[in-house]
């Protein structure tokens, strides 16, 4: 019999320490879909079932247990050496800026402290993050659906809502979408993200003056220093909000139809690759 795929034995080790599939999918931070996927193609594997439901939970077969206390200490061996490799390479990421420097930047010391043999290198493409031909090895890109490669993985949507600082609105939310037209309106590469806000939060205006931006940093910088109202999101303006140089103006979020992708270039076989996308989903 072939030997079973370690994820699928981990799966059902953490079942036995945890007591529940909920708790097993959170302890290896993937879905309960995924934990019971695994234990079910194990038994048809093992020939022997491995859980028995009990009400909404479920209990380790006694053949099940047996077969922990055997597999357990192998796995244990397994992880100590793994730790022993030292991981090597160079990676290049090509991420879309608002993600870069709102997400990436203050977190990226995390990645290199698992894998301190990695070189990393981090482009950062004006735009949403230009895939090209795709020759960097990973792309952390802000697209639209039809723009998004086979074999892509989905990292987050995004929802757009005003934001501004505290004294440019006296610390108060301005719950009428005309009205926050009054205000100089800072936009990033165009005026339609305003025209888009602004109609589908119920207003009649289109408004079609304000400084236009190409660069969401700068244009945040400027809404921090009072300069106007921007629209920002829960990725690229959270910080600022946390230390009370931004706030939301107004309640309603106005879903975008891009969302954040994982896009693979060069990197697809590459290891350090696979450990910087195991690394990014778990932190996300």
């Amino acid at each position: 019999m072939p030997i079973p795929s370690t994820s699928a034995l981990r799966a059902l080790v953490a079942l036995a320490r945890t007591g529940s599939i909920t708790g097993t999918a959170e302890a290896l931070s993937v879905t309960q879909s995924a934990i019971s996927h695994k234990l079910k193609a194990l038994e048809e594997q093992l020939g022997f079932p491995l859980i028995r439901r009990e009400g909404r939970g479920v209990r380790l077969t006694e053949r099940a247990r047996q077969y922990v206390s055997e597999i357990g200490p192998a796995l244990e061996v397994l992880a100590r050496a793994s730790e022993t490799q030292t991981l090597t390479g160079s990676l290049t990421l090509n991420v879309a800026s608002g993600f870069a420097a709102s997400w990436l930047a203050p977190r990226i010391g995390s990645f290199l402290a698992k894998h301190p043999g990695v070189t990393l290198r981090i482009n950062t493409p004006r735009g949403y993050g230009d895939l090209g031909a795709r020759r960097n090895d990973l792309y952390i890109s802000f697209l639209l659906p039809d723009e998004v490669p086979a074999g892509s993985t989905k990292l987050m949507d995004v929802g757009f809502f005003p934001v501004a600082a505290p004294s440019m609105v006296g610390g108060q939310m301005v719950h009428d979408a005309t009205a926050l037209t009054r205000f100089p309106l800072l936009h990033l590469d165009n005026r339609q993200d305003w025209q888009r806000w602004i109609a589908a939060a119920g207003s009649t205006d289109t408004p079609d003056a304000g400084v236009v931006f190409q660069d969401l940093q700068i244009m945040e910088m400027a809404a921090k220093a009072g300069q106007g109202v921007s629209l920002g999101d829960h990725l690229t303006s959270r910080a600022a909000m946390e230390r009370g140089e931004l706030m939301q103006v107004h309640p309603f979020e106005l879903p975008s139809p891009r969302a954040y992708w994982l896009v693979h270039g060069n990197a697809l076989h590459s290891e350090s690759a696979r450990a910087f996308e195991m690394w990014l989903l778990a932190e996300l």
